[in-house]
């Protein structure tokens, strides 16, 4: 990472743990503000004087917080702070998008992807049997009962603990929260309505006018993890929606092949293609995800392989997929394709056809 991406990192995680003791600034969030003096002054932006004043700046747009460069890894229309939210969904998809999944709010999907691939156990099926269980909307806020059932499904002791850690315990909180009607997830009061996670994506794919309690007895009951309902199950259900409409096309359908390299294979007349989901935010986050990566990833996109970014994406951002293109660097282009999901099906038409 260059400079400006090491203040954005040392900011964010500064951020998320501050919370744990506000008394005590983080020594990432000190750095951090150092940093962000640094580039501040060397751009002939404003300078914050001290962290109130920083944390001032960081609510506003990041195009205004005049630092040269930045829009280059970060959206310059978001924020990294927001009120009643904390560091925004852009944050996090920085964090995501930048730093080794290890480090991720994910990093125990990615826990299980290792232990799934290792040579000595290739483990395809049951790793797309995790996924897709982690993707259903019911299986977002589940019983110990339902929780421990599916985890000991699996032989190996380890992957069912991998299992378990994508989820948290709520038992004591259930009562404050209600059942998001899209994802399954947990919706929390703030601001005088119903949120479901922090960029509340669901608000704009479900109705909300009555929402439901959890009908949990005397058990104790757990959620996926903040990052998991994020990152895994979020755009999982656009993946296997996606799924399920191609098969009753006819085609033959394969989630998460190679244990998650691409998430579609999709064949037909002894061809296959490949679809791979996308679900950022802002499309200069998608076009700065391929820009930063190797050669030799951005070359196993090619002909065969379409980036395929969920319908509400386009409903939120007006011609997500063009102007993701555009922020494309020239080598990215010859090997990106980006698609909507609503243009997968036409696509594959003439791919096939």
């Amino acid at each position: 990472m260059n400079k400006i991406q090491n203040m954005l990192y040392y900011i964010i995680v500064g951020l998320q743990k501050w919370p744990n003791n506000y008394a005590q600034i983080p020594d990432e969030l000190h750095k951090g503000m150092l940093m962000f003096i640094q580039e501040a002054a060397r751009s002939g932006g404003e300078v914050p004087a001290d962290l109130h004043r920083l944390l001032q700046i960081l609510h506003k747009p990041s195009n205004e917080w005049g630092i040269q460069g930045l829009v280059e890894y970060y959206p310059g229309e978001a924020s990294l702070i927001e009120e009643f939210v904390g560091i925004t969904p852009d944050a996090e998809d920085f964090i995501n998008t930048y730093i080794s999944p290890e480090e991720a709010q994910q990093r125990n999907m990615f826990a299980i992807l290792q232990f799934c691939r290792d040579e000595s156990r290739k483990l395809q099926t049951e790793y797309t049997q995790i996924r897709t269980f982690l993707s259903q909307p019911q299986n977002a806020v589940l019983s110990s009962f339902q929780l421990a059932q599916f985890a000991e499904s699996f032989r190996d002791r380890e992957l069912s603990i991998l299992v378990r850690q994508c989820y948290e315990e709520v038992t004591s909180l259930l009562v404050n929260y209600r059942k998001c009607p899209h994802c399954g997830w947990t919706l929390e009061y703030k601001h005088d309505r119903w949120r479901c996670n922090k960029e509340n994506i669901c608000h704009s794919l479900a109705d909300f006018e009555v929402v439901d309690q959890f009908d949990f007895k005397n058990e104790r009951v757990y959620r996926l993890l903040s990052g998991i309902q994020r990152y895994v199950l979020l755009p999982g259900i656009s993946e296997t929606k996606l799924a399920d409409f191609l098969k009753r096309k006819g085609y033959g359908v394969e989630l998460y092949p190679n244990i998650d390299e691409y998430d579609l294979a999709v064949s037909l007349h002894n061809n296959q293609i490949f679809l791979d989901v996308k679900d950022f935010k802002d499309p200069s986050t998608l076009a700065n995800f391929f820009n930063q990566k190797s050669q030799a990833y951005i070359e196993k996109y090619g002909q065969r392989v379409y980036v395929v970014i969920p319908k509400y994406r386009n409903d939120l951002f007006p011609f997500y997929s063009k102007r993701a293109f555009t922020l494309l660097n020239d080598e990215a282009k010859k090997f990106i394709n980006i698609i909507m999901e609503n243009e997968v099906e036409k696509t594959l038409k003439k791919v096939f056809f």
